[in-house]
């Protein structure tokens, strides 16, 4: 069951993660202003934080399966309508609904996910979602040189994908999962807790969406044809599966605020390398990607560990989740922020952009650094590696962190013939499915 659910998500993102670079590189050609292409990413991100609020709701009223069918057609036909109407405010619009249906699909498949994972198997399958995560974005960047981005090729191509993830699901005995319960801790709250934590998720959302979003319009911008963009691309978001791991087992060693803040300077390092010093060198520039690419991919992780370590295991999954809200509302703000740079003042500036919001995590980290002691490294939790190319605030439950202390609900989301349970938010709870239980109010420490 395990390899039929990371099958369909492989196929969902490498469907996802083509179509990122696809639009952006195809924006560039159709002579889109860089502000226009940024909006077009941006609105992904918009999108998919509105979906990861609704979806509870419509599993509530058809189901999981039927969720998530429903929610692949749509992001399926609107990647057909990209190549229908190439117009930047039709994008925006079909990037929207994209983002809120492809975030309807994630929170079902996470969902399944959690009813597979056992207590002492959780950490194990939050590891494989993330490796296959990075790696299924990665590799979807090749397929840009299948066909030319002028085309319609590559449209219906990432459509057949996203409808592949269906198959496997469609073809397996699959059942509804339990209720899963999403708690979401106030951000006030979780600032005051960890200020590095919030600060760090936000701005590694920012630099991260803006990364992914513009990084082949930049590379196009260079004068890469689509052979090169695709393994600048590749070669920058597998960074991210090859150094992740290694940067977190550091931080269980060492203060995580110092490792977090020499991972961002090695980042801003390496884009500014990027934009001022890589020049027309192209194997500099796979170079500098790379270490780009895997340098900012843990730092969303670093900053949900180094928050771990400061609240109670009961709290883990609605620090989480409210981290990757975080997360996501920077992710909004980066496509949008990076194309305005690069249209005012060139190309280059997106990596300076970069380069300083890095930066800016450094300095805060340093500062934080004399505002409260580090904990012992015996007092540390340990790292576990998160992919943000697609998870959603139900995959929090996988944490291996989180309290198993509380007892789990059976009982099923939907029932067989489709109608549901109670409602799905109660206080700051959302239930993904049904079932109601009030929110409470958390431990303190």
């Amino acid at each position: 069951m395990l390899f039929v659910l990371l099958s369909g998500i492989a196929f969902m993102i490498m469907g996802h993660g083509l179509q990122t670079s696809l639009l952006g590189v195809r924006a560039g050609f159709e002579g889109f202003p860089d502000y226009a292409i940024g909006l077009v990413q941006s609105a992904f991100y918009v999108g998919f934080v509105v979906g990861t609020l609704s979806g509870p709701w419509f599993v509530r009223r058809v189901g999981h399966i039927r969720t998530f069918a429903a929610f692949a057609s749509l992001a399926s036909m609107a990647t057909v309508l990209h190549a229908i109407a190439v117009d930047p405010w039709a994008w925006i619009g079909l990037r929207a609904v994209t983002g809120a249906a492809l975030a309807g699909t994630f929170m079902v498949s996470e969902a399944w996910l959690n009813a597979t994972a056992t207590s002492a198997s959780r950490g194990r399958i939050l590891s494989l979602y993330t490796l296959v995560s990075l790696v299924a974005y990665g590799g979807s960047q090749l397929f840009l040189t299948v066909a030319r981005p002028e085309s319609f090729e590559l449209f219906v191509l990432v459509s057949i994908l996203i409808s592949a993830s269906l198959i496997p699901l469609s073809v397996s005995k699959i059942e509804n999962p339990p209720t899963v319960r999403v708690d979401r801790m106030g951000l006030d709250r979780l600032y005051v807790t960890s200020p590095l934590g919030a600060f760090g998720a936000f701005v590694s959302g920012l630099v991260i969406a803006a990364f992914y979003g513009l990084g082949a319009v930049y590379a196009q911008r260079l004068g890469l044809d689509e052979d090169q963009v695709a393994l600048f691309m590749t070669v920058s978001i597998l960074g991210a599966a090859v150094i992740q791991w290694p940067i977190g087992a550091l931080s269980d060693w060492f203060d995580r605020r110092t490792v977090t803040a020499a991972t961002c300077a090695g980042a801003a390092l390496a884009a500014l390398a990027i934009a001022h010093f890589v020049g027309d060198n192209r194997q500099a520039l796979l170079v500098a990607g790379f270490l780009f690419g895997g340098l900012t991919g843990p730092i969303y992780a670093l900053c949900v560990a180094h928050a771990n370590d400061y609240i109670d295991s009961s709290d883990a999954v609605g620090a989480a989740s409210s981290l990757l809200t975080l997360y996501g509302i920077g992710a909004a703000v980066g496509p949008f922020a990076g194309g305005f740079v690069m249209g005012h003042l060139g190309p280059s500036q997106l990596f300076d952009l970069l380069a300083g919001c890095c930066a800016a995590i450094v300095a805060f980290a340093l500062w934080r650094m004399t505002r409260r002691q580090s904990l012992p490294n015996q007092e540390q939790g340990a790292f576990v590696a998160v992919a943000t190319t697609a998870a959603t605030p139900v995959a929090s439950e996988l944490d291996p962190r989180a309290d198993d202390s509380e007892p789990e609900t059976s009982d099923p989301m939907v029932e067989p013939d489709g109608d549901h349970l109670d409602e799905e938010v109660a206080g700051d709870a959302v239930l993904v499915g049904g079932g109601t239980e009030p929110a409470g109010e958390p431990p303190r420490r």
